[in-house]
Protein backbone atom coordinates (compact mmCIF):
# COMPACT_ATOMS: atom_id res chain seq x y z
CA UNK A 1 0.00 0.00 0.00
CA UNK A 2 1.55 3.34 -1.21
CA UNK A 3 1.61 5.74 1.44
CA UNK A 4 2.73 9.41 1.79
CA UNK A 5 3.42 11.68 4.93
CA UNK A 6 3.66 15.30 5.47
CA UNK A 7 7.31 16.84 6.09
CA UNK A 8 5.70 19.75 7.65
CA UNK A 9 3.13 17.45 10.11
CA UNK A 10 4.52 17.36 13.55
CA UNK A 11 5.63 13.36 14.88
CA UNK A 12 2.50 12.67 16.97
CA UNK A 13 0.27 13.08 13.11
CA UNK A 14 -1.25 10.14 11.69
CA UNK A 15 -0.08 9.32 8.08
CA UNK A 16 -2.08 10.55 5.24
CA UNK A 17 -3.44 8.50 3.32
CA UNK A 18 -5.07 7.68 0.17
CA UNK A 19 -7.50 4.99 0.87
CA UNK A 20 -8.45 6.04 4.37
CA UNK A 21 -12.16 5.80 4.58
CA UNK A 22 -14.32 8.00 6.25
CA UNK A 23 -14.19 7.16 9.56
CA UNK A 24 -10.84 7.70 9.48
CA UNK A 25 -10.60 11.01 7.76
CA UNK A 26 -13.09 12.51 10.68
CA UNK A 27 -10.64 11.14 13.32
CA UNK A 28 -7.47 12.72 11.61
CA UNK A 29 -9.19 15.91 11.00
CA UNK A 30 -10.37 15.81 14.66
CA UNK A 31 -7.29 15.13 15.98
CA UNK A 32 -5.26 18.41 14.41
CA UNK A 33 -5.15 21.25 16.13
CA UNK A 34 -4.65 23.72 13.52
CA UNK A 35 -7.48 21.89 11.58
CA UNK A 36 -10.11 22.46 14.21
CA UNK A 37 -8.97 25.95 14.44
CA UNK A 38 -9.37 26.97 11.13
CA UNK A 39 -13.14 24.91 11.04
CA UNK A 40 -13.95 27.19 14.17
CA UNK A 41 -12.94 30.37 11.87
CA UNK A 42 -14.97 29.13 9.32
CA UNK A 43 -18.06 28.17 11.84
CA UNK A 44 -17.88 31.92 13.02
CA UNK A 45 -17.57 33.66 9.47
CA UNK A 46 -20.45 31.52 8.19
CA UNK A 47 -22.16 32.37 11.56
CA UNK A 48 -22.33 35.90 10.92
CA UNK A 49 -22.25 36.10 7.52
CA UNK A 50 -25.55 34.09 7.84
CA UNK A 51 -26.82 36.49 10.37
CA UNK A 52 -25.58 39.67 8.62
CA UNK A 53 -28.23 38.21 5.45
CA UNK A 54 -31.15 37.62 7.98
CA UNK A 55 -30.74 40.39 9.69
CA UNK A 56 -30.56 42.49 6.18
CA UNK A 57 -33.83 40.57 5.50
CA UNK A 58 -35.48 41.44 8.59
CA UNK A 59 -34.33 44.96 8.09
CA UNK A 60 -35.69 45.41 4.93
CA UNK A 61 -38.90 42.59 4.52
CA UNK A 62 -40.30 43.85 7.81
CA UNK A 63 -39.46 47.86 8.69
CA UNK A 64 -38.41 49.67 5.35
CA UNK A 65 -40.81 48.20 2.71
CA UNK A 66 -43.79 48.57 5.20
CA UNK A 67 -42.58 52.20 6.14
CA UNK A 68 -41.38 53.17 2.99
CA UNK A 69 -43.45 51.54 0.74
CA UNK A 70 -47.56 51.01 0.05
CA UNK A 71 -47.01 47.44 -1.52
CA UNK A 72 -47.63 45.77 1.98
CA UNK A 73 -51.48 47.52 1.97
CA UNK A 74 -51.57 47.65 -1.31
CA UNK A 75 -52.89 43.83 -1.16
CA UNK A 76 -55.96 44.77 1.00
CA UNK A 77 -57.59 47.39 -1.06
CA UNK A 78 -60.95 46.63 -1.45
CA UNK A 79 -61.38 43.67 0.73
CA UNK A 80 -64.19 43.49 3.12
CA UNK A 81 -64.08 45.63 6.41
CA UNK A 82 -64.21 43.83 9.90
CA UNK A 83 -67.22 45.55 11.62
CA UNK A 84 -69.00 46.52 9.02
CA UNK A 85 -68.79 50.20 7.41
CA UNK A 86 -68.57 53.37 9.22
CA UNK A 87 -72.30 55.24 9.60
CA UNK A 88 -70.70 58.10 8.42
CA UNK A 89 -70.60 60.96 5.26
CA UNK A 90 -67.32 61.34 3.66
CA UNK A 91 -67.37 64.67 1.78
CA UNK A 92 -64.02 64.28 -0.92
CA UNK A 93 -63.20 68.21 -2.15
CA UNK A 94 -62.16 67.77 -6.20
CA UNK A 95 -63.14 64.87 -8.46
CA UNK A 96 -59.91 64.99 -10.01
CA UNK A 97 -58.15 60.95 -10.04
CA UNK A 98 -57.03 61.95 -6.46
CA UNK A 99 -60.52 62.69 -5.55
CA UNK A 100 -62.47 59.94 -6.95
CA UNK A 101 -59.28 57.17 -5.61
CA UNK A 102 -60.34 58.26 -2.70
CA UNK A 103 -64.09 58.09 -3.43
CA UNK A 104 -63.55 54.45 -3.98
CA UNK A 105 -61.30 53.91 -1.04
CA UNK A 106 -64.11 55.62 1.54
CA UNK A 107 -67.15 53.58 -0.29
CA UNK A 108 -65.38 50.63 1.16
CA UNK A 109 -65.34 51.80 4.56
CA UNK A 110 -68.23 54.60 4.95
CA UNK A 111 -71.99 54.28 4.31
CA UNK A 112 -72.35 57.63 2.00
CA UNK A 113 -69.19 59.39 0.45
CA UNK A 114 -70.14 62.85 -1.62
CA UNK A 115 -67.50 64.55 -4.36
CA UNK A 116 -67.72 67.88 -5.08
CA UNK A 117 -66.37 68.96 -8.44
CA UNK A 118 -66.23 72.40 -9.40
CA UNK A 119 -66.33 71.54 -13.46
CA UNK A 120 -69.98 70.33 -14.86
CA UNK A 121 -68.34 68.75 -17.84
CA UNK A 122 -66.79 65.92 -15.42
CA UNK A 123 -69.61 65.41 -13.42
CA UNK A 124 -71.85 65.14 -16.70
CA UNK A 125 -69.46 63.75 -19.33
CA UNK A 126 -66.83 62.69 -18.09
CA UNK A 127 -67.52 59.21 -17.29
CA UNK A 128 -66.61 58.92 -22.01
CA UNK A 129 -64.08 59.56 -24.03
CA UNK A 130 -65.32 62.48 -26.79
CA UNK A 131 -65.81 61.42 -30.25
CA UNK A 132 -64.47 65.14 -31.42
CA UNK A 133 -61.84 67.83 -29.97
CA UNK A 134 -62.36 71.70 -30.50
CA UNK A 135 -58.83 72.86 -31.76
CA UNK A 136 -57.74 76.55 -32.89
CA UNK A 137 -54.45 77.98 -34.08
CA UNK A 138 -52.05 79.83 -32.40
CA UNK A 139 -50.57 82.99 -32.80
CA UNK A 140 -47.63 81.32 -34.13
CA UNK A 141 -49.59 79.14 -36.37
CA UNK A 142 -49.85 75.86 -34.94
CA UNK A 143 -52.61 74.01 -34.08
CA UNK A 144 -53.83 73.25 -30.41
CA UNK A 145 -56.39 72.07 -28.79
CA UNK A 146 -59.23 73.42 -26.42
CA UNK A 147 -59.26 70.41 -23.02
CA UNK A 148 -62.58 70.16 -21.93
CA UNK A 149 -60.87 69.95 -18.41
CA UNK A 150 -59.77 73.57 -18.43
CA UNK A 151 -58.13 73.23 -14.95
CA UNK A 152 -55.70 70.11 -16.27
CA UNK A 153 -52.62 71.09 -17.44
CA UNK A 154 -51.89 67.72 -18.98
CA UNK A 155 -54.85 66.62 -20.23
CA UNK A 156 -53.79 65.12 -23.50
CA UNK A 157 -50.50 64.21 -22.57
CA UNK A 158 -49.98 60.39 -21.62
CA UNK A 159 -49.45 59.70 -18.22
CA UNK A 160 -46.09 57.25 -16.73
CA UNK A 161 -47.74 54.96 -14.68
CA UNK A 162 -45.53 53.05 -12.72
CA UNK A 163 -46.53 49.41 -11.52
CA UNK A 164 -48.27 50.64 -7.82
CA UNK A 165 -50.97 52.43 -10.24
CA UNK A 166 -51.88 48.67 -11.96
CA UNK A 167 -51.41 47.32 -8.46
CA UNK A 168 -53.84 49.89 -6.84
CA UNK A 169 -56.34 50.27 -9.86
CA UNK A 170 -56.68 46.10 -9.90
CA UNK A 171 -57.70 45.64 -6.72
CA UNK A 172 -59.90 48.67 -6.60
CA UNK A 173 -61.96 47.55 -9.71
CA UNK A 174 -62.20 43.71 -10.44
CA UNK A 175 -63.51 44.28 -13.24
CA UNK A 176 -60.87 46.76 -14.47
CA UNK A 177 -60.25 44.57 -17.78
CA UNK A 178 -63.83 45.37 -18.76
CA UNK A 179 -64.21 48.69 -18.51
CA UNK A 180 -60.87 48.61 -20.25
CA UNK A 181 -62.46 46.67 -23.23
CA UNK A 182 -65.34 49.64 -23.15
CA UNK A 183 -62.60 52.17 -23.98
CA UNK A 184 -60.89 49.95 -26.50
CA UNK A 185 -57.91 50.22 -23.89
CA UNK A 186 -56.88 46.58 -23.44
CA UNK A 187 -53.96 46.81 -25.76
CA UNK A 188 -52.68 49.47 -23.75
CA UNK A 189 -52.02 46.95 -20.60
CA UNK A 190 -48.92 45.71 -20.82
CA UNK A 191 -45.16 45.19 -19.11
CA UNK A 192 -43.86 48.04 -18.10
CA UNK A 193 -41.08 49.33 -19.75
CA UNK A 194 -38.40 52.15 -19.80
CA UNK A 195 -36.48 52.33 -22.71
CA UNK A 196 -34.25 54.65 -20.65
CA UNK A 197 -31.30 56.72 -22.53
CA UNK A 198 -29.28 58.28 -20.41
CA UNK A 199 -26.42 60.82 -22.21
CA UNK A 200 -27.91 58.66 -25.71
CA UNK A 201 -26.69 55.08 -23.63
CA UNK A 202 -29.69 52.97 -23.81
CA UNK A 203 -29.74 50.99 -20.74
CA UNK A 204 -31.62 47.32 -21.40
CA UNK A 205 -35.01 47.43 -19.16
CA UNK A 206 -34.71 44.30 -16.73
CA UNK A 207 -38.25 42.63 -17.93
CA UNK A 208 -37.56 41.81 -21.49
CA UNK A 209 -40.64 39.51 -21.44
CA UNK A 210 -43.55 40.94 -22.74
CA UNK A 211 -46.19 37.95 -21.63
CA UNK A 212 -48.41 39.51 -18.78
CA UNK A 213 -47.85 37.27 -16.01
CA UNK A 214 -47.72 37.21 -12.67
CA UNK A 215 -45.14 39.01 -10.70
CA UNK A 216 -43.86 41.19 -13.54
CA UNK A 217 -44.76 45.15 -13.31
CA UNK A 218 -47.11 46.06 -15.48
CA UNK A 219 -48.74 49.38 -16.44
CA UNK A 220 -51.18 51.06 -18.87
CA UNK A 221 -49.84 53.65 -21.52
CA UNK A 222 -52.81 55.75 -21.36
CA UNK A 223 -53.22 59.37 -21.47
CA UNK A 224 -54.26 61.94 -18.85
CA UNK A 225 -57.90 61.69 -20.54
CA UNK A 226 -58.30 58.23 -20.25
CA UNK A 227 -56.60 57.53 -17.36
CA UNK A 228 -59.28 59.63 -15.64
CA UNK A 229 -62.42 58.80 -17.56
CA UNK A 230 -61.76 55.11 -16.84
CA UNK A 231 -61.46 55.83 -13.54
CA UNK A 232 -64.60 57.77 -12.86
CA UNK A 233 -66.60 55.17 -15.36
CA UNK A 234 -65.28 52.37 -12.86
CA UNK A 235 -66.20 54.72 -9.90
CA UNK A 236 -69.52 55.10 -11.06
CA UNK A 237 -70.50 51.59 -11.93
CA UNK A 238 -68.35 50.04 -8.95
CA UNK A 239 -69.66 51.84 -5.91
CA UNK A 240 -73.47 52.87 -5.61
CA UNK A 241 -72.97 54.91 -2.24
CA UNK A 242 -70.79 57.57 -3.89
CA UNK A 243 -72.62 60.53 -5.74
CA UNK A 244 -71.13 63.36 -7.74
CA UNK A 245 -72.43 66.89 -7.17
CA UNK A 246 -71.11 70.19 -9.34
CA UNK A 247 -70.17 73.06 -6.86
CA UNK A 248 -67.24 74.61 -5.67
CA UNK A 249 -65.82 74.61 -2.02
CA UNK A 250 -65.56 77.41 -0.79
CA UNK A 251 -64.53 76.98 3.00
CA UNK A 252 -64.80 74.31 5.94
CA UNK A 253 -67.34 74.73 8.76
CA UNK A 254 -66.25 73.87 12.41
CA UNK A 255 -67.98 71.85 14.65
CA UNK A 256 -66.87 71.92 17.98
CA UNK A 257 -62.78 70.00 18.36
CA UNK A 258 -63.42 69.06 14.29
CA UNK A 259 -64.72 69.19 10.70
CA UNK A 260 -68.76 69.07 10.10
CA UNK A 261 -69.04 69.90 6.89
CA UNK A 262 -68.47 72.73 3.80
CA UNK A 263 -69.55 75.35 2.25
CA UNK A 264 -70.39 74.83 -1.49
CA UNK A 265 -70.97 77.59 -4.19
CA UNK A 266 -73.27 76.13 -6.91
CA UNK A 267 -75.32 77.50 -9.77
CA UNK A 268 -78.18 77.80 -7.23
CA UNK A 269 -76.25 79.48 -4.61
CA UNK A 270 -74.12 78.87 -1.61
CA UNK A 271 -74.80 75.33 0.29
CA UNK A 272 -73.68 73.98 3.37
CA UNK A 273 -73.04 70.16 3.33
CA UNK A 274 -72.36 67.89 6.60
CA UNK A 275 -69.50 65.91 6.49
CA UNK A 276 -68.05 63.48 9.17
CA UNK A 277 -65.11 62.95 7.27
CA UNK A 278 -63.28 65.55 4.92
CA UNK A 279 -60.78 65.36 2.26
CA UNK A 280 -58.92 67.91 0.43
CA UNK A 281 -58.36 66.46 -3.09
CA UNK A 282 -58.25 69.98 -4.91
CA UNK A 283 -54.81 69.44 -6.53
CA UNK A 284 -52.47 72.61 -6.86
CA UNK A 285 -55.33 74.66 -5.75
CA UNK A 286 -54.56 73.78 -1.98
CA UNK A 287 -57.95 74.63 -0.44
CA UNK A 288 -57.28 73.54 3.26
CA UNK A 289 -53.63 75.03 3.42
CA UNK A 290 -54.48 77.87 1.91
CA UNK A 291 -57.51 79.24 3.30
CA UNK A 292 -60.23 76.57 4.25
CA UNK A 293 -58.76 75.49 7.53
CA UNK A 294 -57.62 78.49 8.70
CA UNK A 295 -61.26 79.82 7.99
CA UNK A 296 -62.35 76.99 9.99
CA UNK A 297 -60.40 78.25 13.24
CA UNK A 298 -57.50 75.61 12.83
CA UNK A 299 -54.56 77.61 12.20
CA UNK A 300 -52.18 76.17 10.11
CA UNK A 301 -48.79 77.46 10.00
CA UNK A 302 -47.23 78.70 6.59
CA UNK A 303 -43.72 77.27 7.15
CA UNK A 304 -45.39 73.82 6.99
CA UNK A 305 -45.10 74.20 2.69
CA UNK A 306 -41.63 73.84 1.12
CA UNK A 307 -41.44 75.62 -2.25
CA UNK A 308 -39.25 75.82 -5.40
CA UNK A 309 -39.47 76.73 -8.78
CA UNK A 310 -37.82 74.62 -11.78
CA UNK A 311 -38.44 76.97 -14.56
CA UNK A 312 -39.13 74.46 -16.83
CA UNK A 313 -41.97 74.07 -19.76
CA UNK A 314 -42.38 71.59 -22.70
CA UNK A 315 -44.36 71.22 -25.58
CA UNK A 316 -45.97 67.85 -26.54
CA UNK A 317 -46.75 66.98 -30.25
CA UNK A 318 -50.09 64.60 -30.44
CA UNK A 319 -50.46 62.99 -33.22
CA UNK A 320 -53.09 60.55 -34.86
CA UNK A 321 -51.88 57.43 -37.17
CA UNK A 322 -53.87 56.03 -39.66
CA UNK A 323 -53.83 52.45 -40.44
CA UNK A 324 -51.34 52.58 -43.39
CA UNK A 325 -48.60 54.79 -41.30
CA UNK A 326 -48.80 51.89 -38.36
CA UNK A 327 -48.67 49.37 -40.85
CA UNK A 328 -45.41 50.73 -42.01
CA UNK A 329 -43.99 51.74 -39.08
CA UNK A 330 -40.11 52.03 -39.33
CA UNK A 331 -39.29 50.81 -36.01
CA UNK A 332 -37.69 47.64 -34.63
CA UNK A 333 -40.48 44.80 -33.81
CA UNK A 334 -43.17 47.29 -35.79
CA UNK A 335 -45.73 49.14 -34.18
CA UNK A 336 -46.74 48.79 -30.40
CA UNK A 337 -47.71 50.63 -27.85
CA UNK A 338 -46.08 52.34 -25.01
CA UNK A 339 -42.51 53.84 -25.23
CA UNK A 340 -40.54 54.07 -28.53
CA UNK A 341 -37.50 56.44 -27.71
CA UNK A 342 -36.50 58.57 -25.09
CA UNK A 343 -33.30 60.98 -24.37
CA UNK A 344 -33.28 61.64 -20.66
CA UNK A 345 -31.31 64.78 -19.77
CA UNK A 346 -27.71 64.61 -18.21
CA UNK A 347 -27.43 67.18 -15.56
CA UNK A 348 -23.75 66.45 -14.54
CA UNK A 349 -23.36 66.69 -18.45
CA UNK A 350 -24.75 70.44 -18.64
CA UNK A 351 -27.80 69.01 -21.22
CA UNK A 352 -31.02 70.46 -19.70
CA UNK A 353 -33.51 69.35 -22.48
CA UNK A 354 -35.47 65.65 -23.16
CA UNK A 355 -37.00 64.45 -26.01
CA UNK A 356 -39.41 61.37 -25.69
CA UNK A 357 -41.75 59.76 -28.29
CA UNK A 358 -44.41 57.43 -26.86
CA UNK A 359 -47.41 55.96 -28.72
CA UNK A 360 -50.41 55.25 -26.56
CA UNK A 361 -54.79 54.82 -26.89
CA UNK A 362 -56.65 55.26 -30.47
CA UNK A 363 -53.87 55.09 -32.53
CA UNK A 364 -52.27 57.84 -30.76
CA UNK A 365 -48.28 59.52 -30.98
CA UNK A 366 -46.68 61.89 -28.38
CA UNK A 367 -43.34 63.55 -29.27
CA UNK A 368 -41.88 66.00 -26.31
CA UNK A 369 -39.43 68.38 -26.10
CA UNK A 370 -38.59 71.05 -23.94
CA UNK A 371 -36.74 71.10 -20.26
CA UNK A 372 -35.39 73.56 -18.08
CA UNK A 373 -33.50 76.77 -18.76
CA UNK A 374 -36.42 77.76 -21.22
CA UNK A 375 -35.08 75.54 -24.52
CA UNK A 376 -37.26 76.12 -27.72
CA UNK A 377 -39.77 73.15 -28.40
CA UNK A 378 -40.34 71.73 -31.36
CA UNK A 379 -43.50 72.19 -33.09
CA UNK A 380 -42.62 70.45 -36.28
CA UNK A 381 -40.47 66.99 -37.50
CA UNK A 382 -38.18 69.34 -39.33
CA UNK A 383 -37.43 71.32 -35.98
CA UNK A 384 -37.87 68.20 -33.63
CA UNK A 385 -35.20 66.68 -35.88
CA UNK A 386 -32.96 69.66 -35.68
CA UNK A 387 -33.76 69.64 -32.01
CA UNK A 388 -32.63 65.74 -31.63
CA UNK A 389 -29.54 66.20 -33.32
CA UNK A 390 -28.08 69.18 -30.51
CA UNK A 391 -28.74 66.91 -27.74
CA UNK A 392 -25.75 65.68 -25.82
CA UNK A 393 -25.40 62.16 -26.81
CA UNK A 394 -27.42 62.25 -30.16
CA UNK A 395 -24.58 60.61 -32.09
CA UNK A 396 -25.48 57.33 -30.04
CA UNK A 397 -28.88 56.69 -31.27
CA UNK A 398 -29.41 53.85 -33.22
CA UNK A 399 -30.20 54.49 -37.08
CA UNK A 400 -34.01 53.79 -36.82
CA UNK A 401 -34.51 56.61 -34.46
CA UNK A 402 -33.65 59.15 -37.65
CA UNK A 403 -35.40 57.01 -40.31
CA UNK A 404 -38.60 57.20 -38.21
CA UNK A 405 -38.25 61.05 -37.91
CA UNK A 406 -37.66 61.04 -41.73
CA UNK A 407 -41.02 58.27 -42.13
CA UNK A 408 -42.89 60.80 -39.61
CA UNK A 409 -42.12 64.00 -41.68
CA UNK A 410 -43.29 62.26 -44.86
CA UNK A 411 -46.83 61.40 -43.43
CA UNK A 412 -46.94 65.20 -41.21
CA UNK A 413 -49.89 66.67 -42.60
CA UNK A 414 -52.32 63.72 -43.17
CA UNK A 415 -51.65 62.78 -39.22
CA UNK A 416 -52.44 66.44 -38.43
CA UNK A 417 -50.47 66.82 -34.94
CA UNK A 418 -51.73 69.34 -32.02
CA UNK A 419 -49.05 70.76 -29.74
CA UNK A 420 -50.11 71.29 -26.24
CA UNK A 421 -47.42 73.50 -23.76
CA UNK A 422 -46.95 73.07 -20.19
CA UNK A 423 -44.88 75.45 -18.60
CA UNK A 424 -43.84 74.33 -14.89
CA UNK A 425 -44.21 76.71 -11.92
CA UNK A 426 -43.72 76.22 -8.59
CA UNK A 427 -43.54 73.06 -6.93
CA UNK A 428 -44.41 72.34 -3.35
CA UNK A 429 -44.64 70.12 -0.73
CA UNK A 430 -46.82 70.82 2.47
CA UNK A 431 -45.37 68.89 5.34
CA UNK A 432 -48.85 68.02 7.18
CA UNK A 433 -46.96 65.56 9.27
CA UNK A 434 -45.76 68.70 11.17
CA UNK A 435 -49.02 70.43 11.96
CA UNK A 436 -50.21 71.07 15.20
CA UNK A 437 -53.84 70.61 15.96
CA UNK A 438 -55.53 69.81 12.95
CA UNK A 439 -58.69 68.49 12.69
CA UNK A 440 -58.99 64.77 13.95
CA UNK A 441 -61.25 64.16 10.73
CA UNK A 442 -59.27 65.54 8.26
CA UNK A 443 -57.17 64.82 5.25
CA UNK A 444 -55.10 65.64 2.45
CA UNK A 445 -53.98 63.67 -0.73
CA UNK A 446 -52.32 63.95 -4.31
CA UNK A 447 -51.24 67.57 -4.71
CA UNK A 448 -52.76 68.48 -2.24
CA UNK A 449 -50.07 67.77 0.20
CA UNK A 450 -47.41 67.73 -2.97
CA UNK A 451 -46.98 68.97 -6.32
CA UNK A 452 -44.08 67.16 -8.07
CA UNK A 453 -42.30 67.98 -11.13
CA UNK A 454 -45.01 66.62 -13.79
CA UNK A 455 -41.89 65.62 -16.12
CA UNK A 456 -40.93 62.99 -14.49
CA UNK A 457 -44.66 61.43 -14.66
CA UNK A 458 -45.04 60.33 -10.83
CA UNK A 459 -48.05 62.38 -9.60
CA UNK A 460 -50.57 59.73 -10.22
CA UNK A 461 -48.63 57.09 -8.19
CA UNK A 462 -48.11 58.78 -5.72
CA UNK A 463 -51.76 59.84 -5.64
CA UNK A 464 -52.11 55.47 -5.48
CA UNK A 465 -49.56 55.67 -2.77
CA UNK A 466 -51.77 58.17 -0.21
CA UNK A 467 -54.67 56.16 -1.23
CA UNK A 468 -53.27 52.92 -0.40
CA UNK A 469 -51.99 54.60 3.04
CA UNK A 470 -55.50 56.01 4.04
CA UNK A 471 -57.53 52.48 3.24
CA UNK A 472 -54.95 50.75 5.38
CA UNK A 473 -55.50 53.67 8.27
CA UNK A 474 -59.43 53.37 8.02
CA UNK A 475 -58.79 49.50 8.60
CA UNK A 476 -57.06 49.89 11.61
CA UNK A 477 -59.87 52.08 13.04
CA UNK A 478 -63.44 51.01 14.94
CA UNK A 479 -66.85 51.35 12.52
CA UNK A 480 -68.45 54.04 15.01
CA UNK A 481 -68.60 58.12 14.61
CA UNK A 482 -67.12 60.21 16.14
CA UNK A 483 -63.99 59.18 14.27
CA UNK A 484 -60.56 59.06 16.27
CA UNK A 485 -57.57 61.06 15.02
CA UNK A 486 -57.67 60.03 11.31
CA UNK A 487 -55.45 63.23 10.58
CA UNK A 488 -52.35 61.95 12.46
CA UNK A 489 -52.86 58.12 11.63
CA UNK A 490 -52.73 59.15 7.68
CA UNK A 491 -50.11 62.01 7.80
CA UNK A 492 -47.24 60.18 10.09
CA UNK A 493 -47.88 57.01 8.22
CA UNK A 494 -47.88 58.85 4.50
CA UNK A 495 -44.94 60.91 4.57
CA UNK A 496 -41.89 58.76 4.88
CA UNK A 497 -43.64 56.81 1.93
CA UNK A 498 -43.48 60.16 -0.40
CA UNK A 499 -40.31 62.38 1.39
CA UNK A 500 -38.00 60.21 -1.34
CA UNK A 501 -40.27 61.40 -4.32
CA UNK A 502 -39.99 64.81 -3.10
CA UNK A 503 -36.33 64.93 -2.35
CA UNK A 504 -35.31 62.49 -5.31
CA UNK A 505 -37.01 65.16 -8.05
CA UNK A 506 -36.14 68.34 -6.08
CA UNK A 507 -32.31 67.15 -5.83
CA UNK A 508 -32.27 66.89 -9.82
CA UNK A 509 -34.25 69.97 -10.53
CA UNK A 510 -31.27 71.75 -8.48
CA UNK A 511 -28.77 70.19 -10.66
CA UNK A 512 -29.70 73.57 -13.21
CA UNK A 513 -28.67 76.96 -12.32
CA UNK A 514 -31.76 78.46 -13.71
CA UNK A 515 -34.02 76.86 -10.99
CA UNK A 516 -35.00 79.22 -8.11
CA UNK A 517 -34.41 76.82 -4.73
CA UNK A 518 -36.50 76.87 -1.57
CA UNK A 519 -35.93 79.52 1.00
CA UNK A 520 -32.93 78.78 2.93
CA UNK A 521 -31.65 76.52 0.47
CA UNK A 522 -29.18 76.58 -2.45
CA UNK A 523 -28.55 74.52 -5.15
CA UNK A 524 -26.31 72.26 -3.46
CA UNK A 525 -28.48 71.22 -1.48
CA UNK A 526 -29.27 67.41 -1.58
CA UNK A 527 -26.58 67.13 -4.85
CA UNK A 528 -25.44 63.82 -2.86
CA UNK A 529 -28.65 62.06 -3.71
CA UNK A 530 -28.40 63.59 -7.73
CA UNK A 531 -24.98 62.59 -7.74
CA UNK A 532 -25.64 59.13 -6.37
CA UNK A 533 -28.62 57.97 -8.38
CA UNK A 534 -26.19 59.09 -11.67
CA UNK A 535 -23.59 56.51 -10.31
CA UNK A 536 -26.10 53.88 -10.08
CA UNK A 537 -27.27 54.50 -13.27
CA UNK A 538 -24.00 53.85 -14.56
CA UNK A 539 -22.56 51.19 -12.76
CA UNK A 540 -25.78 49.73 -13.45
CA UNK A 541 -24.49 49.76 -17.20
CA UNK A 542 -21.70 47.05 -16.46
CA UNK A 543 -23.84 44.98 -13.71
CA UNK A 544 -27.75 43.50 -14.34
CA UNK A 545 -28.00 42.79 -11.31
CA UNK A 546 -27.79 46.89 -9.97
CA UNK A 547 -29.68 48.18 -12.82
CA UNK A 548 -32.27 46.16 -11.83
CA UNK A 549 -32.01 47.44 -8.31
CA UNK A 550 -31.97 51.33 -9.46
CA UNK A 551 -35.45 50.10 -12.29
CA UNK A 552 -37.53 48.95 -9.32
CA UNK A 553 -37.06 51.79 -6.88
CA UNK A 554 -37.74 54.22 -9.90
CA UNK A 555 -40.52 52.21 -10.56
CA UNK A 556 -41.38 52.14 -6.77
CA UNK A 557 -41.38 48.55 -6.33
CA UNK A 558 -38.97 48.72 -4.22
CA UNK A 559 -37.53 50.87 -1.26
CA UNK A 560 -35.35 54.00 -1.94
CA UNK A 561 -32.66 52.37 0.89
CA UNK A 562 -32.47 49.82 -1.88
CA UNK A 563 -29.67 52.01 -3.33
CA UNK A 564 -27.90 52.17 -0.75
CA UNK A 565 -27.36 48.66 -0.03
CA UNK A 566 -23.69 47.56 0.92
CA UNK A 567 -23.03 45.76 -2.42
CA UNK A 568 -23.49 48.41 -4.28
CA UNK A 569 -22.04 51.11 -1.32
CA UNK A 570 -18.80 48.69 -2.01
CA UNK A 571 -18.64 49.05 -5.78
CA UNK A 572 -19.22 52.42 -5.75
CA UNK A 573 -16.39 53.25 -3.46
CA UNK A 574 -14.11 50.52 -5.41
CA UNK A 575 -15.12 52.26 -8.78
CA UNK A 576 -14.25 55.65 -7.30
CA UNK A 577 -10.53 54.93 -5.38
CA UNK A 578 -9.32 51.64 -7.52
CA UNK A 579 -11.49 52.47 -11.16
CA UNK A 580 -12.40 49.35 -11.47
Amino acid sequence: MWSETSANLPPSSPTIAVDMDVDEWIEYILSDPQTIKALKVLGVATSAYALYKLAGYILRELVLVPKLTALRDVEDLHKPRKGGKIPGRVIICGGSVGGMLAAAVCADHFESVLILESEAWANEHGSEVPEEREYRTTSEGYQAVVPPRTRIMQYYVTNFLQPPVYMALSRLFPNLSEQLDHFGLGPTFAVMRLKFRYGGIYSEDPYTDMNVKEGVPLTFNISREATETLIRRSVKHSRSNVRFKTGTVTGFNRKGDRLGGVTVRTEAGEEEERGDFIIDATGPTQLAFNKALNGAGFPVSPDLRVEYNPNMKYTTGVWTLPDHVRANWPVPGGYEIGVILTMTPDVEAGESRAFYLVTMERNQMLITTGGWNAPRAAHSIAEARAYVQSLDGQHLLPDWAWTLLDFLEEHEAECSPFYAEAKVGPLNYIRWQQAQDLPPNFVAIGDAIMKLNPVYGQGITKTCIDITTLDAVLRQIPSKIPLPNISKLFFEREAPRVEGLWDGTRANDYGWTTTIPAEGEDLSHNAFIRKWGRDCIFLGREDPAIHKIWWNVNMMVAPGTDLFSPRIVVKMLRKKWLGW
